[in-house]
């Protein structure tokens, strides 16, 4: 017979203790889901309508420091990003031509191997596409550890027939190729600036839309070329770019470089491991950032343009940049204005001067004319050769195409803005002068008077002319006694002094000719 044993008190609390610490971690791994690193054909994602928080993340990179997924733009908007989570930085965004609205409810698949994001239609059950790769099949998306959106297709051998990094938005990062002939342009946050890459050179541009987008027009205001491409050379292939960790941007032909642009940090090897990045930004330059682990803040090492006189819009649409000392510009407004401290002189212009589309003819404009002021980016522009002061005038003035021209007396080039008028420059130099058209106000249409009010209109009109006659008389013999007495002279031109918005007093428009 088997002897009866007794559990031994400890070892049964041991056990207990033992099962339930098995338990809670089953519970807590649960709990704990591993991030997704890679999205499978037939996934979905829904946003959650009026969520409180800025950024939704459904796929992450291995590493943890990207993430891609909703994110919230502004107040209201929508959109796909790809953000580094340090610090909450878009370095990739996929600006659907059409915004979703943050409030309301929104999908992004994977479920026909391309990826889309849609939100509700007005049928029953129907969807509205925003943004999609566009012809492209794939079996798997991923985020890589350089913040690259992939989608990969198997079959023989992996391939990528779609890369965020051949797409960019406003930014570039350490290791992407940037190209004219396999990337898309660099396009600010605003859709007001580009950089493109050309065969043998990058450029920063203007980008005007008219008339609701059907017409547009691409000015450059900032070019760099590479020392050693070859323009003249038809059989080279072109120049690609690409942000390198050790802190320049290189410029390339066939992995052979051709040229670089040096960062700030050039030289600090101990930067070689941080995250780099280069932005298009809204006020249109191009920074170079570095992300510092130690105060977790971007540091700027690089800017394309250093002057802020130099930047197109630094004053805004008919704005004068006026240098100053040390290395800060005021403004000062180029059309008549009161003193005000508005942000802008004018406000944009959203269509031409041409009449109901036809070149022939204008729209009602005004004229200002300006001495000692130019543009910044006037090498970028074709100037117009050989040409006097009347002549710049004329050829600008007959084409409602173009907006304005300055003018330099030295060397005698003529320079036409074919675009609505940007900040100038205020420049110590009189053999610079300037032609431009400001857009006149439509009038409002009046209703009609009844008789009695036009008779009294009219009675009114009449002594007010009488007033008038009498007081130009009265001037008259003014003038004519002052300049009898003392011999003098009244000035035609107004001296443009430098001052900020408000310390701007109003600057009437000259009567002195642009062709003097």
């Amino acid at each position: 017979m088997w002897e009866e044993r007794k559990l031994d008190p400890a070892i049964a609390v041991a056990a207990a203790l033992l099962c339930v610490a098995m338990a809670m971690a089953v519970a807590e791994a649960k709990g704990k889901e591993e991030p997704v690193t890679e999205l499978m054909k037939g996934f979905t994602a829904a946003h959650s309508a009026g969520s409180s928080a800025g950024f939704e993340p459904v796929l992450h990179a291995p590493n943890g420091a990207f993430a891609f997924g909703f994110l919230r733009v502004g107040e209201s908007s929508l959109d796909l990003a790809v953000v580094h989570l340090p610090s909450s930085f878009a370095l990739w965004r996929a600006t659907p031509a059409r915004t979703a609205d943050w409030a309301r409810p929104a999908t992004l698949s994977f479920d026909d191997g391309r990826l889309a994001l849609s939100v509700p239609g007005p049928g029953n059950g129907a969807h509205s596409v925003l943004w999609s790769t566009l012809n492209i099949v794939g079996d798997t998306v991923a985020l890589l550890n350089s913040s690259d959106l992939v989608i990969r297709r198997y079959g023989g051998n992996i391939r990528t027939p779609w890369r965020s990094f051949d797409n960019p938005s406003n930014t570039l990062v350490a290791g992407q190729n940037f190209s004219g002939e396999s990337s898309t342009p660099l396009v600010s946050s605003n859709r007001r600036f580009a950089l493109r890459m050309e065969k043998t050179f990058m450029a920063l541009h203007m980008e005007f839309f008219f008339n609701g987008g059907a017409a547009r027009t691409r000015p450059a205001y900032w070019r760099y070329t590479a020392r050693e491409a070859d323009a003249q050379n038809a059989t080279q292939p072109p120049v690609y770019g690409r942000v390198d960790i050790r802190g320049f941007f290189g410029l390339y032909i066939e992995e052979q470089s051709v040229d670089m642009i040096a960062f700030d940090t050039f030289v600090a090897k101990n930067l070689t491991a941080a995250f780099r990045r280069m932005t298009l930004e809204d006020d249109g330059n191009l920074r170079a950032y570095y992300w510092a682990e130690d105060s977790k803040a971007w540091v700027s090492d690089y800017k394309a343009i250093t002057d802020q006189c130099g930047l197109p819009t630094s004053c805004g649409p008919y704005g004068l940049c006026v240098p100053g000392a040390p290395a800060k510009a005021q403004c000062q407004c180029l059309v008549n204005t009161t003193d005000t401290a508005a942000p802008q002189c004018r406000a944009e212009e959203t269509a031409d001067l041409c009449a109901d589309g036809e070149k022939k003819k204008q729209v009602e404009f005004e004229v200002v004319r300006r001495r000692r002021v130019s543009v910044a980016y006037k090498e970028q522009l074709p100037p117009e050769t050989n040409k006097t002061a009347a002549e710049c005038e004329e050829s600008c003035a007959a084409d409602c195409g173009c907006w304005g021209a300055v003018y330099s007396g030295g060397s005698g080039y003529c320079y036409r803005l074919d675009f609505p008028v940007e900040t100038l420059v205020y420049e110590e130099d009189d053999q610079k002068m300037g032609y431009f058209k400001v857009r006149k106000p439509q009038r409002a249409r009046r209703r009609g008077m009844s008789p009695g009010a036009t008779g009294a209109t009219v009675a009114l009109a009449l002594v007010l002319a009488g007033l008038a006659v009498a007081g130009a008389w009265e001037g008259h013999r003014r003038r004519w006694r002052w300049r009898r007495d003392d011999g003098g002279g009244v000035g035609m031109e107004q001296e443009l002094t430098p001052g900020s918005y408000k310390d701007l007093k109003s600057m009437d428009s000259s009567n002195n000719s642009f062709k003097a």
